[in-house]
């Protein structure tokens, strides 16, 4: 009797759909979701915000962030009195725009609430002092904010049926 070395057909297919699944399942969670990424954004951004207080507190200089539906960017107070924006060298404080799909839909500041059509500033002082101020980011259904206030600080949160929670 001879012997045949080899694999039949029906064990190529099923090799090959176990393949398929396993590669399906990568790209999944590769993918990432909608609500870990805003959550990612919100939390970069109150760090950011957080790094720049402190820096305006040590270097007793005005700093503010210029908020655009789809990103944001520092400026910071010069000798002759204009707002310029921080150098793009600057890995930490360079211009960010936000991954597709997700945008900055709406900026409160001080209890007024502005759509995100134009470019909207907060300032932050030498002092310490911050407006109250809540951005809100989105993409798909996943909805996170960043909030600031001189109590609270500043710190991102996430919107649970229209209410925030941290």
């Amino acid at each position: 009797m001879r012997r045949v070395f080899g694999f039949t057909l029906i064990e190529l297919i099923v090799v090959m759909l176990l393949l398929v699944v396993i590669a399906g399942m990568v790209v999944l969670n590769l993918g990432g979701d909608d609500a870990g990424e805003v959550r990612e954004e919100a939390e970069r951004l109150a760090l950011l915000l957080n790094t720049v207080q402190e820096e305006a507190i040590l270097q007793g200089q005005l700093f503010a962030l210029a908020v655009q539906k789809r990103g944001y960017h520092f400026l910071q107070l010069t000798k002759k009195g204009t707002l310029e924006p921080l150098a793009e060298e600057d890995d930490v404080l360079r211009p960010r725009e936000l991954p597709s799909g997700m945008k900055i839909s709406e900026v409160e500041i001080d209890g007024i609430v502005t759509e995100q059509d134009e470019e909207i500033g907060i300032v932050l002082q030498p002092t310490g002092d911050i407006p109250d101020f809540v951005i809100t980011f989105n993409k798909g259904t996943a909805t996170w904010r960043v909030t600031g206030s001189i109590g609270d600080g500043i710190r991102s949160t996430q919107s649970v049926e229209g209410r925030a929670t941290s």
